[in-house]
């Protein structure tokens, strides 16, 4: 009986309108169970921020929304700014920037105006399946038979980070799609020997590109790898021209807006200093475990078996060596200042996971049939890890969200409309609160003084000080002042922040 029904299910994702249907279906009941009104914090929170504010300056002005920037021109109390050691904010020609790619704000843009909040997750509902039918036609030049893509598509769904990806807040997958099609299509040209085949991965890489950087190593390593065949076939020159086109384009823009040509990403990777052993040791964490979170194999020790594949004289093998390349320069060259995980797999390979887990698919059916009985056993059991762990992920993840929903509901009711965080504390932006707040963060106790000083200029008498309750317990929470006197003093402590509401007068 169970077989009939895996035959069943396995005849209809084994076809296109099939493997999307069930992977378009899969993803909207994963993205109803975990939108919970959208509320993110940290990279999800200043994104939602930094598209609110371009819906308010509008085209093209891509800079960020100070509310101190009267009273504040240098930017001291710019929240999470590069200059105080954070890693999201940057000033550049007397304007704010936050650091991630505008081109993901600017997609999000039609989205966020037609549907609000929800609209980002919808924009990345769609590359999601976008992603999925790429993943079908790279099946198919793969032949893989019908029941090898419903376990493929069953551990993607269900064992990967592809899922929460696909329905959250982030870039990432709209550069998983690029590098995806581009793949397909490299994999393609061997066999239609057609010119459009390369020059359209190029530009799918190129557009990958614009959204998420590590593409740029992949890239480059692939066009390494194919460099060794422009002198057998000049036209294999047009993927990486093609995509070096778009880099320059990319390059150009960027520097105009925020005057770099990685964009506010570059200035990021320029504070951060280079030590050969700490990027070792990086390479360790994004292949196998590191700061408490799975590498590559760590998440899918079922990948050990690519070690049955053969290589040959042809596209696969070409994209598997550049891979291969890619991932040791991510090691090497990535900022160790990140957090490569995502708890289960690694966060800087991503782009890559889906193709490497439908490859990992075509390795085991080929070889099946010559494995003995406790391969095969093991082969079961490590995918089941997979799918187990992902699963874990998705439900500690679903936890979080709802506990952001908490805090964000707790923020709104207990601080005043000015809010100063104690340095390493910001847990949301302005546009995050049930009614948008002016947002300060302040690096020293003496910046305290400061800062109500400038605020009493302009008649502000009350502001709410917040701290992680475990850095700011109650007693330092509010620094102590040598100008100013607090009147009226309300302290609430939510489940993770403490914050006070105070009014201040001049001593």
């Amino acid at each position: 009986m169970f077989n009939r029904l895996l035959s069943r299910v396995s005849s209809i994702t084994g076809k296109p309108s099939g493997f999307l249907i069930f992977g378009a279906v899969f993803l909207s009941l994963f993205l109803a169970w975990q939108y919970q009104t959208g509320i993110r914090v940290g990279d999800g929170a200043i994104k939602q921020q930094q598209l609110a504010d371009l819906l308010q300056n509008g085209f093209p002005d891509f800079s960020c929304k100070y509310s101190g920037k009267e009273i504040d021109p240098e930017f001291r109390f710019l929240p999470l700014d590069l200059k105080k050691g954070s890693t999201m904010t940057h000033v550049y020609n007397g304007k704010c920037y936050y650091i991630f790619p505008f081109y993901y704000t600017a997609i999000q843009y039609p989205f966020a105006y037609f549907s609000g909040r929800f609209g980002s997750f919808l924009l990345s509902l769609i590359f999601g399946v976008l992603t999925l039918r790429a993943l079908f036609q790279i099946s198919e030049l793969l032949r893989l038979k019908e029941r090898s893509r419903f376990f493929f598509l069953i551990l993607l769904l269900f064992g990967s980070a592809f899922s929460l990806f696909s329905t959250d807040l982030s870039e990432t997958i709209l550069a998983i799609y690029g590098v995806t099609q581009g793949i397909y299509f490299l994999l393609k040209e061997d066999e239609s020997s057609k010119s459009i085949d390369l020059v359209l991965a190029g530009g799918f890489f190129g557009f990958a590109a614009f959204f998420r950087q590590e593409t740029i190593l992949l890239a480059a390593s692939l066009s390494l790898v194919y460099i060794f065949r422009i002198f057998r076939n000049p036209k294999t020159a047009l993927f990486p021209f093609t995509f070096g086109t778009f880099l320059i384009i990319q390059a150009v823009i960027n520097y105009s807006v925020v005057g770099h040509p990685l964009g506010s990403r570059g200035y990021l990777q320029e504070s951060s200093s280079y030590q050969l052993v700490s990027q070792i040791y990086y390479l360790g964490q994004l292949v196998f475990l590191g700061k408490g979170s799975l590498g590559l194999f760590g998440a899918y020790p079922a990948l050990a078996f690519i070690i049955l594949w053969k290589p040959k004289s042809d596209a696969l093998t070409r994209i598997l060596y550049g891979l291969g390349i890619f991932i040791l320069l991510s090691g090497f060259l990535t900022s160790t200042r990140f957090w490569q995980g995502v708890l289960f797999g690694p966060r800087f390979l991503m782009t890559i996971l889906p193709f490497l887990l439908l490859f990992l698919f075509s390795i085991l059916e080929n070889n099946w049939e010559k494995l003995s009985k406790p391969f095969r056993i093991t082969a079961i059991l490590l995918l089941s890890y997979s799918i187990v762990g992902g699963i874990i992920f998705d439900r500690l993840y679903y936890k979080f969200t709802k506990s952001v929903v908490t805090e964000q509901k707790e923020l709104s009711e207990h601080t005043s409309k000015t809010i100063i965080y104690r340095k390493g504390s910001v847990f949301l932006p302005p546009n995050s609160f049930r009614e948008e707040r002016e947002v300060y963060e302040i690096d020293s106790i003496e910046s305290f003084d400061v800062l109500l000083e400038k605020l009493g200029g302009l008649g502000k008498t009350q502001v709410t000080v917040v701290g992680f309750k475990d850095s700011y317990p109650k007693e330092v929470l509010v620094p102590k002042s040598e100008h100013f006197e607090f009147k009226n003093r309300v302290f609430y402590q939510s489940p993770s922040i403490n914050m006070e509401t105070l009014e201040f007068y001049k001593k």
